[in-house]
């Protein structure tokens, strides 16, 4: 039985070669204003390629070949790939159903007759309509096309919708953009990646955040200030030559409170800062309306490294540790890993004999899971503390500060195996390596909570296949996890994007655990020789040695 991530993923494939309704997902036209004089705009560039219209006398292979290469052509809503259709075609084609990102090399047109030909490719990933990347881990995919005489010459009449480029120039014409919610509190900023092409990506985002919905996996785990009757009223958002991007509203705006006005103002700032917008105005028939960006809680984590070793637990400067309230608890639990909470009165430890303790400052600690063959537990925003046999992911189990005890329900179904479990540092989210039908894999999935409490995971969403069985699993920053994999014998890092694909990179020999600082790149590893390396450019670096535990924590207090 497939899992529904991967259904979900085949929906999506077949979305991208079905014939699917028009779209503003990715909207490509707009009006032109001044630019910057170039040392001061730092807004991403506008790169559009202009392609190679139709050549007379081409062959109906050649048009199908020429129409694809066209689609890295976004100027004018693909205007001219339009020119390889026939006149009926233009009027139903429509590009921004999806992308299908494929390997050139693997490409083959199939000339089954004079008018009919396929392209079939070998999808890495697709992005639906509404900029949603999913990996399709290789999946055959047949892409029919029928071609007819048009003042003779051939012409496409029928092509499958959306657009085909390989992972080389999907790269360069679609850049990833980050929509943002808050969490169900209203304390943390959510970040949902999309991908849109950079004609104009201020129109294709807040589109989708006004217009949209957040990606299927987030359902229940996150909230939005934009209601249902506030939209776009105009097509595009023009972005001024300072930054400055003018929202206008719907009618609907003018009703809404100051604090619901806020948080989407906030809302719109977060989301439209990858597009090169660093003011927002909202308007309502061309009056601003007054807003303001709300606070939010930060997630980063404190710089140095959090690590046991034989002076105790704390945080490692130089050769000297600084020891926590919680270290000596820590050390009389017999930890071989450790999360602790972003107040650091709390963690969540997976001992020695193999059980799962709770460790508090002041009560010291206690075993709250002894089930066979726990994973390393993750301790969430509200003091939770998560444990899961690797032997049944569907049995998560998570344990309150005042000795609750919930069955999360909707754990990752059909997973044979999970490896490793962390929760993101705002507690919305919950990543896993799993074993997927045999196949090592890293999902993702939404906390639904009711009164903090978290009693649900989301429907899960498969990130991508693991080139071996994840060891372990850290949130690096909001987007991207790392996780520490073997592949034959060699440790390798996986750092994926939550929505984007991912960057496979060798690490130390040994290496059993990763820990994030507050640069992607910069992450930090422990070996099975206790010692501890930090990643500078493309090297590793010896940071530390006699490092018992590396452990991590869930943001700061401050």
């Amino acid at each position: 039985m497939r899992s529904p991530a991967r259904i979900i993923a085949v929906i999506a494939v077949t979305a991208c070669i079905g014939v699917l309704s028009a779209c503003a997902g990715l909207p490509t036209s707009g009006p032109v204003n001044p630019g910057m004089a170039l040392d001061d705009d730092t807004r991403p560039p506008d790169i559009s390629f202009v392609a190679d219209p139709p050549q007379p006398g081409a062959t109906p292979r050649e048009i199908v070949e020429g129409f694809i290469r066209a689609g890295s052509g976004t100027r004018g809503e693909w205007a001219t790939a339009r020119e390889y259709l026939t006149t009926d075609a233009r009027e139903v084609w429509n590009p921004f159903a999806g992308v299908t990102v494929d390997d050139f090399a693997d490409r083959e047109y199939v000339e089954s007759a004079e008018d009919t030909i396929t392209l079939n490719v070998t999808a890495d990933a697709v992005v639906d309509q509404a900029g949603a990347y999913n990996d399709v881990d290789g999946a055959a995919l047949g892409l029919p096309f029928r071609l007819a005489q048009e003042d003779g010459q051939w012409r496409i009449s029928e092509a499958p919708d959306g657009i085909v480029l390989d992972d080389a120039w999907f790269d360069v014409v679609f850049r990833s953009y980050t929509l943002a919610y808050f969490d169900p509190t209203w304390t943390y900023l959510i970040p949902d990646v999309r991908w849109f092409t950079t004609t104009n990506p201020a129109t294709s985002v807040a589109s989708a955040l006004l217009e949209g919905d957040p990606s299927p996996w987030l359902e229940g785990a996150v909230a939005s200030a934009v209601p249902r009757d506030v939209t776009l009223a105009a097509r595009t958002v023009p972005v001024q030559d300072d930054g400055t991007a003018r929202v206008e509203l719907t009618a609907g705006a003018l009703d809404l409170d100051r604090t619901t006005l806020d948080r989407l103002q906030t809302q719109l700032v977060e989301s439209l800062a990858g597009a090169g917008v660093t003011t927002v105005q909202l308007t309502v028939d061309g009056q601003p309306l007054a807003a303001s960006v709300v606070p939010t809680a930060s997630t980063r984590v404190p710089p140095q490294a959090l690590v046991l070793n034989d002076e105790g637990f704390g945080y490692l400067s130089a050769d000297t540790l600084e020891p926590l309230a919680l270290s000596d608890a820590v050390l009389d639990s017999g930890a071989v890993a450790v999360q602790v909470a972003a107040d650091q009165d709390a963690a969540a430890v997976l001992r020695s004999t193999g059980a799962v303790a709770r460790v508090d400052a002041t009560t010291g600690w206690g075993d709250v899971d002894t089930r066979p063959e726990l994973v390393a537990p993750s301790i969430d925003t509200g003091g939770w503390v998560w444990s899961v046999p690797r032997a049944t992911p569907t049995a998560v189990r998570v344990f309150g500060p005042q000795g609750e005890v919930v069955d999360v329900a909707g754990a990752w179904p059909e997973v044979t195996r999970i490896t490793a479990m962390e929760v993101s540092r705002d507690g919305t989210r919950v990543a896993a390596a799993v074993l997927d039908g045999g196949q090592p894999a890293i999902w993702v999935a939404g906390i639904i909570r009711e009164g903090g409490v978290p009693v649900e995971l989301g429907v899960p969403h498969a990130l991508a296949s693991l080139p071996g069985v994840g060891a372990d699993v850290g949130w690096l920053d909001a987007t991207h996890l790392g996780v520490v994999v073997d592949v034959a014998g060699d440790a390798r890092i996986v750092e994926q994007v939550v929505g984007g694909g991912n960057t496979v990179i060798s690490a130390p020999a040994g290496t059993r655990s990763i820990a994030p600082t507050n640069q992607v790149s910069d992450v930090r590893l422990l070996d099975d020789q206790g010692t501890l390396y930090v990643r500078r450019g493309t090297n590793w670096a010896t940071s530390a040695s006699g490092i018992g535990v590396l452990g991590t924590v869930q943001g700061t207090s401050g």
